[in-house]
């Protein structure tokens, strides 16, 4: 069954967003979006934040005049959202649905200018799957927005941990915001391979933050963490491997 965070949406917001590895994460996103998304910041844009939960990025989209549709199946998550979207007037800019990706279809919603699929796809049953759906709900010369744990990066760290020949992946039990469905960047250019499109820009989101947690005290302050990472997260071989891997894809007109 695909991941519901209404038992953890309080925690998620504590121990993800509002830490530094949050910042990191949600800043260089939208510097990815700023610089590469074709008519972001001049166009008025039909937009899906899939699986958005609490809205972060759809009142970033917002935030540019866009119209934005913010889909999850967390009612926790979208009543912070209706919340947040309220106190910072954007409420009329976002419509929320409670409805699972796979229930938004082109016959009703229409097809959409740019398409969020952020941290989402890995807790779902069928990564893959998803991801196409995601694709197929794109007008063509639309853009494709997608964030996935990378699993490159999960091998690398394990590797530096010594733990490769254990046959337990991690305590479920304390790992719940471990996501299983983890794929490679080659896997998922292996999909896009298959629609008419271009990768527009990889980045590695997270490369060298956190990597080591036995490093006290910390070497960085966050800003100089935030200015490391600027420095090779869109360069291979780092693109391939940050905590999560992000991809900007454009359809084919």
């Amino acid at each position: 069954m695909d991941k519901n965070f209404d038992s953890l949406a309080v925690r998620l917001e504590k121990k993800i967003y509002g830490t530094e590895k949050g910042q990191i994460r949600y800043q260089l996103l939208k510097e990815d979006i700023l610089d590469h998304c074709p008519g972001f910041k001049e166009a008025k844009l039909i937009i899906l934040d899939a699986g958005g939960g609490t809205g972060r990025f759809s009142r970033f989209c917002a935030s540019y005049d866009h119209s934005v549709l913010l889909c999850d199946i967390s009612n926790e998550m979208l009543s912070i959202a209706e919340r947040e979207n309220s106190q910072k007037n954007l409420d009329k800019k976002i419509r929320i649905t409670r409805k699972d990706l796979t229930r938004i279809s082109p016959g009703q919603e229409g097809l959409f200018d740019f398409v969020l699929l952020h941290g989402v796809a890995e807790w779902m049953d069928d990564p893959e799957m998803a991801i196409r759906h995601c694709i197929s709900l794109i007008k063509p010369g639309g853009c494709f927005s997608l964030l996935v744990y990378n699993k490159n990066k999960y091998l690398l760290k394990r590797g530096f941990n010594g733990r490769l020949l254990t046959r337990d992946n991690f305590n479920r039990k304390s790992r719940k915001l471990t996501p299983t469905g983890r794929m490679s960047p080659q896997e998922i250019k292996d999909i896009f391979n298959d629609y008419s499109g271009e990768i527009i820009l990889q980045s590695g989101i997270r490369i060298f933050n956190n990597f080591l947690k036995i490093i006290e005290p910390q070497p960085l302050s966050s800003e100089e963490w935030m200015e490391q990472e600027r420095l090779y997260y869109r360069k291979e071989p780092f693109a391939s491997l940050g905590e999560h891997t992000h991809f900007l894809w454009q359809k084919k007109l």
